[in-house]
């Protein structure tokens, strides 16, 4: 019989059984990975990076003692650890194949796709999450509160890596990794539907007449049956709709463009708005107004934004903070999201202690609405998305969700850094 040893884990303080012959641990609530150091001799080899050690007592006569009381101790430890740390969406888990992980230790990482998951009729939440230095897994979760719906089972590294790309097309939440393999996933449930292999890297993804369609670096569009995966020839020149995706440069309702498409867009050209420097610009799918993002073009380079139409003659432009514009990064305006006459653009203050900003205007005069804060935390961001109610900002580790009328935070996802 093994004997079984109950240190902690020196990450989360969570539970570590340890039994007899094992050298590396898995914490099961965290997803810490550390050394087991018995302590019979002494060792230099370095710890891996993003490892720690864990040093238990060497086996010893008493151990049938230790047998009956380390085990006692354990199952009720992980009993109580497991309801702190784990947290089920309320009724039985919808086919989703791991437990739904929200704590402490749970990051929401990329940008987040917009759908309903749950049939309810408003949009909710689906993207990567992860533990710290840990597994990777794709998520939904409930758009009015955040709870958790469903998540996959771990991601493959290829699947993780930032070469890969996700997207909700149809009735399946797509997942394409590095070597281009295709994972479709049930959105109801998130459990596997079918898989396949496009034998290059995706770039895109997007969605057709009843097909999904992908394209890939080399500029092949690959289309596949949304039910099954198979292969669909595709028609020349058929239109395909933009969709809920981890690509940072369109959303459903806009697209963000560089300065390098202006003259093919029919847009201002970078210097020829007046007091300004544009670099990118919004583009809604729809009628109204389109965005050029940038700077000041004299002094320090302050965040600007200006609304033109489709004569290029300006309608009105404005400073994007809210706040003393020498208190910002200076380094212009790069992103936004656009939904129903909505303009939102994320700004930074010029200490990171403060964080980052969210102003919000109204797009046909360029009144500004409201401007929040969204943490004091890192200025790294993962995406930003809009719905008719609501904007979800992802930063490193968390996605903040506020309200599209008023700015009002209403809750977060994962785990400020």
């Amino acid at each position: 019989m093994a004997r079984i040893i109950e240190p902690r884990c020196p990450r989360c303080g969570a539970p570590l059984p340890i039994q007899s012959g094992i050298d590396v641990v898995t914490c099961q609530y965290c997803g810490a990975r550390s050394l087991v150091d018995r302590g019979r001799k002494p060792t230099t080899a370095p710890v891996p990076q993003g490892m720690h050690v864990v040093r238990v007592a060497p086996p010893s006569s008493n151990a049938a003692g230790i047998i009956v009381m380390s085990v006692v101790i354990a199952m009720v430890v992980v009993g109580a650890a497991a309801g702190a740390f784990l947290l089920r969406a309320s009724g039985p888990s919808r086919g989703g194949s791991a437990p739904l992980l929200l704590g402490p230790n749970m990051y929401f990482s990329g940008r987040p796709m917009l759908a309903d998951v749950n049939g309810d009729g408003a949009p909710d939440v689906v993207g990567k999450s992860n533990i710290p230095a840990g597994e990777e897994w794709i998520a939904a979760y409930d758009g009015r509160n955040g709870k958790p719906i469903w998540r996959t089972a771990a991601l493959t590294k290829d699947a993780a890596s930032h070469e890969a790309r996700r997207a909700v097309a149809f009735d399946r939440v797509i997942s394409i990794d590095a070597l281009g393999k295709v994972q479709a996933y049930d959105l109801r449930t998130g459990t596997p539907s079918w898989s396949t292999l496009l034998g290059e890297k995706a770039s895109r993804v997007c969605q057709g007449d009843g097909v999904i369609v992908v394209e890939t670096v080399d500029d092949v569009k690959h289309g596949l049956d949304p039910a099954t995966g198979a292969r669909r020839e595709l028609a020349k020149g058929a239109a395909c709709k933009v969709v809920p995706s981890s690509n940072q440069d369109e959303a459903p309702g806009f697209r963000l463009v560089s300065w390098s498409e202006f003259d093919e867009l029919g847009l201002p050209r970078s210097s020829d708005i007046e007091g300004m420097s544009a670099n990118n610009a919004l583009i809604p799918s729809g009628p109204g107004p389109r965005f050029m993002l940038g700077s000041r073009s004299k002094g320090s380079r302050v965040g600007m934004v200006a609304a033109v139409d489709d004569k290029k003659k300006v309608l009105w432009t404005t400073v994007v903070p809210g706040v003393d514009p020498l208190t910002t990064r200076t380094t212009g305006v790069e992103t936004g999201a656009y939904q129903g006459g909505f303009l939102v653009i994320p700004y930074d203050m010029k200490d990171h202690a403060d964080g980052t900003r969210l102003a919000c205007f109204e797009a046909a005069t360029g009144k500004r609405l409201w401007d929040v804060q969204i943490h004091k935390k890192s200025q790294v961001s993962s995406g930003i998305s809009i719905s008719a109610n609501d904007v979800f900002f992802a930063s490193w580790t968390a996605l903040y969700v506020f309200s599209l009328k008023t700015g009002e935070r209403r809750y977060m996802i994962g785990t400020e850094f």
